[in-house]
């Protein structure tokens, strides 16, 4: 099952055509054999790291919400779908195997004109321009591109709890909020998402600094459950 799929308007005949003109070299791709451009599955490798891709005709998608595009996905006809190859098995827990994987989106989406990108983990599609940009915002330093690739349950007033992190690096994140709102809560869920997507889950009782003066914020796991529940603290 792939992990990232790259969703296109070109039927699958018209995909096909376009990868095997696709510049590879340029874009410091290559293939484990010389004949597997020309063919809808096979391995690349980009960055060092290996993938497999498979092109197919548009599959149906359980997404689990839309970012920065339509809900409607039938103007999509075709898709090329990605995951871990032998070199790389297990890299979903390597938060630099991932950046690649991420940064690999980038490079074959822009080339192939993709219209949208579906994180299967999370079952989230996004838009493909904002994939682009908060990929590169990633790559260039910036925080995880967390709305691409989970969810967060806000259904509780009091908490605000992802659903795709576990894949990342072994854990959920509860973050208990009260009394400020969710919106504002979510910027500190952003950070700890970045911190646990980027450096690998908490194994014990620790605090890490708030976003404000004299805040920290209390990190329990619950190593049984694969939860970390986070507080904030405030000095007063």
């Amino acid at each position: 099952m792939s992990v990232m799929s790259l969703l296109i308007t070109q039927s699958c005949a018209e995909l096909e055509l376009a990868w095997q003109s696709v510049a590879f070299e340029k874009l410091g791709i290559s293939f484990a054999r010389e004949s597997a451009k020309a063919e809808t599955t096979g391995v690349i490798t980009f960055q060092g790291a290996s993938f497999t891709f498979s092109i197919q005709a548009m599959p149906h998608l359980e997404v689990a919400k839309f970012i920065f595009c339509q809900s409607d996905t039938s103007e999509f006809h075709s898709a090329i779908h990605f995951d871990f190859g032998p070199t790389v098995r297990g890299g979903n827990e390597v938060p630099a195997i991932v950046k690649v994987l991420l940064q690999l989106g980038v490079s074959l989406g822009q080339a192939l004109q993709a219209g949208a990108v579906f994180w299967r983990p999370g079952s989230i599609m996004s838009g493909f321009d904002y994939y682009a940009e908060a990929v590169s915002q990633y790559a260039d330093g910036g925080a995880f591109p967390a709305l691409l690739c989970m969810d967060f349950d806000t259904s509780d007033s009091a908490i605000v709890q992802s659903r795709g992190l576990n894949w990342l690096c072994g854990q959920e994140l509860v973050f208990e909020h009260t009394p400020m709102t969710s919106n504002i809560a979510m910027r500190y869920v952003v950070r700890l998402v970045h911190d646990l997507a980027t450096k690998g889950c908490v194994d014990q009782k620790m605090t890490v600094p708030g976003m404000m003066v004299g805040e920290t914020v209390l990190l329990t796991p619950d190593l049984h459950k694969k939860v970390v529940s986070a507080r904030l603290i405030t000095a007063n």
